[in-house]
């Protein structure tokens, strides 16, 4: 993810990479061999892996990418290549007292056939126990790229769409943006079950969208300081 946030104090809670905190490092080796990843459905190549622990157990969180896009870079300050994804998962696994390991949630997604490709923003993943209830919420957040005239992917802030998974008690709650330079061009949308969720979840992720779009990271729609409306009702009016 080329993409930082660097307005960390405006959240509780910060995004974690591997190494940084004894919670979310994972130290067994046996997760990313080619057997317990095969058993566990994982079939795409692991990108990132986080282990944490909290009241319910202890679990591991794979990011896995295709990587199958490689682009050509040509800038002043940069040169060589990248490579994007035509699909993505996520896998969040709870490992067990006999250390096998079982399925509690999944994210599954591809890009269109006319989008450039698409990649996690690691660097914005966050685990953490926000609401202080003693169980730990994931936040995953990957973006599709729109092609620019020179057919690569385009990075601006207003172009292409981006989604935010929280992963809540086992079930997911999506926010799904659409970006443009007008705005209304711009949509931010959510499952229903985001409604349902605790205040200070809603608050926080809502936090986190006005972040990125201060640090021109995306542009979202902010009719409504933010807050996503919900997709079934977008749906029906529609």
């Amino acid at each position: 993810m080329k993409y930082l946030l660097p307005l960390f104090f405006l959240l509780p809670v910060l995004a974690f990479g591997q190494g940084k905190d004894s919670k979310i490092t994972c130290t067994d080796e046996r997760l990313l061999q080619a057997e317990t990843l095969k058993k566990s459905g994982i079939v795409l190549p692991v990108f990132k892996h986080y282990c944490y622990s909290d009241q319910s157990g202890n679990y591991v969180l794979y990011l896995t990418e295709k990587q199958d896009v490689r682009q050509d870079i040509k800038q002043n300050i940069k040169q060589g290549e990248e490579k994007l994804s035509r699909a993505v998962e996520a896998h969040l696994l709870k490992i067990e007292a006999g250390k096998s390991l079982s399925s509690i949630a999944s994210i599954r997604d591809k890009a269109n056939a006319d989008e450039a490709g698409m990649e996690f923003w690691s660097k914005l993943t966050e685990i953490g126990d926000i609401d202080k209830d003693g169980n730990i919420e994931s936040i995953i957040v990957y973006r599709f790229y729109n092609k620019g005239d020179d057919g690569l992917a385009d990075r601006s802030a207003y172009s292409g769409r981006i989604k935010i998974v929280m992963l809540y008690k086992g079930s997911k709650v999506v926010i799904r943006a659409v970006t443009g330079d007008l705005d209304g061009e711009r949509e931010t949308t959510s499952t229903d079950n985001f409604f349902a969720l605790p205040a200070t979840l809603q608050k926080h992720l809502v936090q986190k969208m006005a972040a990125m779009y201060r640090d021109d990271q995306y542009g979202f729609d902010n009719s409504y300081q933010f807050k996503p409306v919900s997709k079934s009702i977008k749906a029906k009016i529609k």
